[in-house]
């Protein structure tokens, strides 16, 4: 069994980058792969209540995926606490010795509907990224953007 304790800023810019690929893919399987197989796995949007379990993220994001398409651009990964530490560690789940966070930023850009009636909606995000250090996987995605834009533009 390895004891790795540590991630390299680049591996964990790798890791998130994987993560913002697969949700690009419109591939569910593939975005369930990058999280860790654990109870208290989540993922979560704003101050929504979280998604917990990798099949109920899956579910979730197949869900999404047949009605909103992702590209994310403009990305930006911070790895170690900027002045005032803003990369958060007291947030559900319990940060631990075996987990590492990190915040991102990007534009995720949403395409919604076909043909002529598509339409493209850019909505800056801020992500927290809690992984297990060991498996490389996601412990917990915190996504915070403008959801009610994109719930527009699926309804609308």
């Amino acid at each position: 069994m390895s004891t790795k304790t540590a991630i390299t800023d680049a591996d964990l810019v790798r890791i998130v980058q994987a993560y913002y690929d697969a949700v690009d893919s419109r591939d569910a399987a593939r975005v369930a792969d990058t999280y860790i197989a654990a109870p208290n796995t989540t993922l979560q949007f704003n101050a929504d209540e979280p998604i917990v379990t990798v099949e109920a993220i899956k579910d979730f994001t197949a869900g999404f995926f047949r009605v909103v398409s992702v590209k994310h651009t403009m990305i930006d990964i911070w790895t170690t606490p900027l002045m005032g530490d803003v990369v958060p560690v007291d947030l559900a789940p319990a940060r631990s010795a075996s987990t590492v966070t990190v915040v991102s930023t990007a534009l995720p850009t949403f395409t919604v509907g076909e043909d002529s009636a598509v339409k493209r909606l850019g909505v800056p995000a801020t992500s927290i990224f809690t992984i297990d250090i060991e498996s490389e996987k996601f412990v917990s995605v915190h996504n915070m953007f403008d959801i009610a834009k994109v719930y527009a533009a699926v309804g609308g």
